[in-house]
């Protein structure tokens, strides 16, 4: 039993559940429920994008107050914020009529991820036993999948019911939140609130760094893309009943794959997992060039949710082995660049739509995404296999 609590830590089971309603429930949540927010409070596809911009803003703010608190505060109180934040935006957006408060909503839970993706990662770091940390922040990183799954599954019960999809998060994330408050260890480092010191920048901005920071961005530019218009090129192609909840359903039971991000680096090593994984992505984006029958579509989204997720677990492996000392911080450089990378692919390709196909917006996506094997890790720890202890 002992080696079972090792193997799986209360930590990763608590993030897992976080992230699924964050990520899950809140952020792929709202890009498959925009119609029913357009019908409900009488709002244009326009202004549902300037709201959905909004709440990448404050993704942003999220992960600037890690930065620049969590080394006073250590990573527990801002994980707390982070799922309270999630759990309250979902409530107030889901119980209300205005179109103000649900915005505000929206706003307060776009705050949760950037507070918690990377306060996940310094925990770990802290709370972790080496040997297992890797695996750690994979089962994390994969509850963004898992809340993809379930909420995909609900609307498909529900008949689309948002109401009741993002009041029932919202609980679930208050249950979670009075878990992780019971059970999350402080910070073993004393909190020096008022510490005068500032961040010292220079060690996260080095030759080593610029790789994560470019994948980071390329990332975010790519994945945007594919999440903002998959669903809309599927129901624009295909006449089926809720095609675009099937195809995300698919995309998140893809992603489970992400469980095994860790235990891929552990054995093949860093360099050969990413660019493994970097190859798997792109085709999975650049394959609706070729094709656009169902079954391809389908085959696209279960390559797009393994790769994505295995990504998205990569990057704070990544993140920790290269800022061993700092790494919430690294990693949330890393998160910011990524939000700067998500507002530019989609409103740039967005714009080239009015002059092409989808099709060759996700041949070109797919080049991009691939450009991401001229930024391999260069940190020593990233580049070997890392021994169990």
């Amino acid at each position: 039993m002992g080696k079972l609590k090792i193997e799986i830590p209360t930590i990763s089971i608590i993030g897992l559940l976080a992230l699924s309603i964050i990520f899950g429930w809140f952020r792929y949540g709202y890009g498959l429920l925009l119609p029913k927010f357009e019908k409900d409070f009488n709002l244009s596809a326009s202004t549902l994008g300037v709201i959905s911009s909004l709440t990448f803003f404050t993704f942003l703010i999220g992960a600037l107050c890690v930065i620049f608190f969590i080394s006073r505060t250590g990573s527990r109180p801002v994980i707390l914020a982070g799922i309270f934040t999630g759990s309250a935006g979902l409530l107030m957006a889901g119980l209300t009529n205005s179109s103000i408060l649900f915005t505000l909503g929206c706003a307060i839970a776009g705050l949760s991820p950037g507070l918690t993706w990377a306060s996940f990662s310094e925990s770990v770091s802290q709370h972790v036993k080496q040997r297992v940390q890797n695996r750690a922040l994979a089962i994390i990183s994969t509850g963004s999948t898992l809340g993809l799954v379930l909420i995909t599954t609900f609307y498909i019960l529900s008949n689309g019911d948002w109401r009741l999809i993002w009041i029932s998060g919202g609980l679930i994330g208050f249950a979670v939140f009075l878990w992780a408050f019971k059970s999350l260890p402080g910070s073993k480092k004393k909190p020096n609130p008022q510490s005068g010191e500032k961040i010292n920048l220079k060690p996260l901005l080095t030759e080593e760094t610029k790789p994560l920071y470019i994948a980071s961005i390329l990332f975010g530019i790519t994945e945007a893309t594919y999440w903002t218009y998959s669903a809309d090129f599927v129901q624009e192609q295909f006449s089926i009943s809720g095609a675009n909840a099937i195809l995300f359903l698919i995309v998140g039971i893809g992603g489970f794959a992400g469980l095994w991000a860790g235990d891929f680096v552990n054995k093949f090593g860093f360099k050969v997992s990413f660019i493994f994984t970097i190859l798997l992505y792109s085709l999975s984006i650049a394959i609706l060039f070729t094709s656009q029958a169902w079954l391809l579509v389908c085959f696209s989204g279960l390559l797009f949710g393994g790769s994505f997720m295995l990504y998205a677990a990569f990057l704070p492996i990544w993140s920790a082995k290269a800022f061993p000392d700092t790494p919430a911080i690294g990693f949330g450089i890393s998160i910011i660049l990524l939000n700067i990378g998500a507002i530019i692919g989609p409103a740039v390709f967005g714009g080239l739509l009015t002059l092409l196909e989808y099709k060759w917006i996700f041949l070109f996506t797919g080049i991009i995404a691939c450009l991401k094997v001229f930024v391999l890790p260069s940190t020593k720890q990233s580049g070997r296999a890392i021994q169990p202890e």
